[in-house]
């Protein structure tokens, strides 16, 4: 797997609206980075479940 780069920016504006009923749509030229901003928010997605778990 190819190492994701972290594009802050998006991240948080994605992580600012996570618990809103809004439908977030991602939208940018080809191969500018839309599917590995998901990888990234899935993956902290995933992180935040299994550390809320544990508490």
């Amino acid at each position: 797997m190819q190492k994701l780069h972290n594009r802050k920016r998006y991240f948080d504006e994605l992580l600012a609206h996570k618990d809103k009923e809004l439908i977030k749509i991602i939208t940018g030229i080809r191969r500018c980075g839309k599917s590995s901003l998901l990888e990234l928010f899935k993956e902290y997605l995933k992180k935040s479940k299994m550390q809320s778990s544990y508490i």
